[in-house]
């Protein structure tokens, strides 16, 4: 079991946006479902550049496939993924503003470690 701290890290680094989880967990509720982006627009009440954007990061991310019509699925690609993505449903369901923070303040650890990489040392 990853303790809260490792699922709360993982979260920020794979999920650009709330969306983009939101997006996630929809898609892992009906896992043999292939939703096309009107209905994952509807569903989510979102619109079609954030739908893309999350989609594309799910992708990319190995969490999402898309088959040759153009519709989307979930898809845990690497093993023990799909362990990991149920921990962080479980915890977004038991504490939403921790993995919402987690999630949106990551471009500021990410810049951090970037800015601590240039800074000089004496």
């Amino acid at each position: 079991m990853m303790s809260e701290d490792a699922v709360l890290d993982f979260a920020a680094l794979s999920f650009k946006s709330v969306w983009a989880l939101e997006l996630l967990l929809l898609l892992k509720q009906q896992p043999a479902r292939a939703f096309n982006a009107d209905e994952i627009i509807r569903d989510l009440r979102s619109s079609q550049g954030v739908v893309a954007e999350a989609l594309g990061n799910l992708i990319a991310v190995k969490l999402a496939l898309q088959d040759d019509a153009g519709c989307y699925r979930y898809h845990a690609a690497a093993a023990g993924l799909g362990e990991i993505i149920d921990a962080v449903e479980k915890l977004y369901a038991t504490k939403p503003a921790a993995v919402i923070r987690a999630i949106v303040t990551s471009p500021n650890r990410k810049l951090q470690i970037l800015s601590d990489a240039f800074r000089f040392k004496e």
